[in-house]
C-alpha cells in the first residue's frame, strides 16, 4: 500500500489521560474566551453565545484528536468549519472574531500545543483591554447620547402630522424606511432618532398615540 494512503487510513490511538486533560484544558479556555466576550457585551443584553463558544472549543479539541494524520479526516475539518463559517448568524463581527477565537484555541489544545493555546488566551485578552481603554477615555456627552429606532404605523396620505412632535421631543431624526402595511391600508415609518435631554421613550410614545393619525408606535434603543 502506497505511503500516501497508509497515512489517510492511519488510526490515532490517543492515551485516555492525554485525552481527558486535553478536552479539560479545552473546556477551560472556552471558559477563558466566553468571559472575554461576555465583558463586552452590553449589560441587560441577552447571553446566547457563552455557551456556544465553550462547546466549540471542547468539539474542536476532539476533532484534532480524532484527526490527528488522517488527510481525509482533515478535509472533513475544513467542510465543518465552512457550515459553522457560512451558515450560523452572528449578530455582530466583534463575535465572529470570538468564534474563530475559540475555534483556534481548540484546535491547538486538541493538537496539544498548549503554549500556543495559553498565549494566544493572553494576546487575545490584551487585544480587548488595550481597545476598551481609549474607547472610554475618548467618550464625550455626545457619544454618549443613545440613538433609537422608532417605528410608526399611521394612516395612509396622514405624512408629516408627527413632525412636531419629534421636532420637540427629538435632538435630531431621521427617516430610514417606509413600507405599506394592512395591504396598503396604512404605512410603517422607521426612524433613526437622538434622544433630547429630558424626554423619555415612553413621554415621546404617549406623546405620538395621542395624534390621531397614528396607530402605533413603539422605540427601541440601538446598541
Amino acid at each position: 500500500m502506497p505511503d500516501w494512503l497508509t497515512t489517510v487510513s492511519t488510526e490515532v490511538d490517543a492515551d485516555i489521560a492525554t485525552l481527558a486533560t486535553r478536552l479539560v484544558a479545552a473546556w477551560a479556555c472556552g471558559w477563558v474566551i466566553a468571559l472575554i466576550a461576555r465583558s463586552k457585551r452590553p449589560a441587560g443584553s441577552a447571553d446566547t453565545l457563552s455557551l456556544t463558544l465553550i462547546l466549540m472549543s471542547i468539539l474542536i479539541a476532539m476533532a484534532t484528536q480524532i484527526i490527528g494524520d488522517n488527510i481525509a479526516r482533515a478535509f472533513s475539518l475544513v467542510g465543518a468549519l465552512s457550515i459553522v463559517r457560512f451558515r450560523t448568524a452572528v449578530p455582530e463581527t466583534r463575535d465572529v472574531a470570538f468564534v474563530l477565537a475559540a475555534v483556534v484555541v481548540g484546535m491547538a489544545v486538541g493538537a496539544g500545543q498548549y503554549w500556543v493555546s495559553g498565549l494566544g488566551l493572553i494576546a487575545i485578552g490584551l487585544a480587548t483591554l488595550i481597545y476598551r481603554k481609549p474607547k472610554v477615555a475618548a467618550e464625550s456627552p455626545v457619544l454618549l447620547k443613545k440613538s433609537w429606532r422608532l417605528t410608526l404605523k399611521v394612516g395612509l396620505h396622514t405624512i408629516g402630522a408627527w413632525d412636531a412632535e419629534l421636532d420637540r421631543m427629538t435632538e435630531s431624526y431621521k427617516l430610514i424606511s417606509a413600507e405599506t402595511a394592512r395591504r396598503g391600508g396604512a404605512l410603517e415609518l422607521v426612524y433613526r432618532y437622538e434622544a433630547r435631554e429630558g424626554f423619555d421613550a415612553s413621554q415621546l410614545i404617549a406623546a405620538l398615540n395621542a395624534i390621531p393619525t397614528v396607530e402605533s408606535a413603539s422605540a427601541k434603543p440601538i446598541s
